[in-house]
């Protein structure tokens, strides 16, 4: 009786241990899966946050700390996580003070890069702010930075012409015939800041990122996808409608149209392409200009949309080939009454109306 009581007690005791080791066991197991996901976490964190190289301006304060500067970090996308950075700092460079001041970064730097910067005092001395205005052409943009003083525009159209890039984009671009510029429509406008006397391809380089970053989201590409759009359609489209639009509301009416010109094989006859095709920019283009230009840029002569973009659009104008209105028009005419609004009509007998309306307010305008 004795040995029986004295084995369930033993049997007891093992069943026991068995349940301690194994409740032991699963906590150990809840560790080691907590520990790996805080480290693949911690090591995700710590990677740059884009491959864009585009400058972006940070200014530190006298007396901020490494939590606020983190936050703001963070707020501008330039870091993962602020959690993540703060722990890299102390862990690696907290003998090492951010020291205040003005700095240029980018999302494709790690935070450890970043903080090298920052407590180093590698501040912004000399940076140049420079804007390009959607509208503007590759030619455009050249001048605008050589005025700067960012680099010539004998060094940038070399660099645009023979430079290397590798933004993954771009292999949807080979192929076309008669393209003038290779990137035109690619430098997507914006202001960024340079530094004297920069590389060209550098500059480049900076803005095709920043095209690849706005321009080419989820949202767009899936778009593009689902209309059976090519990435150069969609740009030569929208660079046209916004050399023709000045006023945002008439984006989409003035892609309606030349996109029911397309449909029924009608010329686009934008002056816009002739005077891309001319490589100056006139006040007026003549009818001789439209009928003896001969460019597969001058949509006078040739049908369809040019062979690639004629200037850089912004996001509305890229927004309005997306998006374009539903109308009957396939004629507009800008009202010349200072307003930078369009008279659209469905036949030419109704723009030749409008077009003496033009012509009515534009003599007022003189008196």
């Amino acid at each position: 009786m004795v040995t029986k009581v004295v084995q369930r007690l033993i049997t007891v005791r093992n069943w026991r241990l068995k349940s301690v080791y194994i409740v032991l066991g699963a906590v150990i197991l809840c560790v080691i899966v907590v520990l790996v996901s805080l480290i693949t976490w911690y090591r995700h964190a710590l990677k740059p946050v884009s491959s864009s190289a585009q400058t972006i301006q940070v200014e530190v304060a006298r007396g901020e700390t490494a939590t606020q500067v983190a936050d703001e970090l963070k707020t501008k996308e330039l870091i993962r996580s602020s959690m993540a950075f703060r722990l890299f700092y102390r862990e690696h460079h907290g003998a090492a003070h951010i020291q205040a001041g003005k700095y240029a970064l980018s999302p494709n730097m790690t935070p450890s890069q970043i903080i090298q910067v920052l407590t180093h005092g590698k501040v912004v001395s000399d940076a140049i702010s420079v804007t390009i205005p959607e509208g503007y052409n590759v030619a455009d943009i050249a001048s605008r930075l050589e005025q700067a003083g960012v680099c010539s525009k004998s060094a940038f159209l070399n660099a645009e012409e023979h430079g290397q890039f590798k933004q993954s984009f771009l292999a949807n671009l080979s192929g076309r015939k008669g393209i003038r510029y290779r990137l035109e429509g690619f430098l997507f406008p914006d202001t960024y800041d340079f530094q004297p006397n920069e590389s060209p391809t550098d500059v480049i380089n900076v803005m095709l990122d920043d095209f690849q970053t706005r321009v080419l989201t989820t949202s767009l590409t899936s778009q593009l996808a689902a209309k059976h759009m090519s990435l150069n359609h969609l740009i030569t489209e929208a660079s046209l409608v916004e050399n023709e639009a000045e006023v945002d509301s008439e984006r989409p009416i003035i892609a309606s149209v030349i996109n029911n010109r397309l449909k029924v094989g009608s010329k686009l006859q934008v002056d816009a392409t002739v005077e891309y095709a001319l490589g100056h920019h006139v006040s007026v283009v003549t009818d001789a200009e439209t009928q003896g230009t001969k460019s597969p840029y001058n949509t006078y002569l040739v049908k369809g949309l040019p062979p690639g973009p004629i200037d850089s659009p912004g996001l509305k104008s890229i927004d309005a080939v997306l998006h374009p209105a539903t109308t009957d028009y396939f004629y507009y005419v800008a009202k010349g009454d200072g307003s930078g609004e369009h008279y659209f009509s469905k036949t030419y007998t109704e723009q030749l109306h409008n077009e003496a309306l033009r012509v009515q307010n534009l003599r007022k305008a003189k008196k």
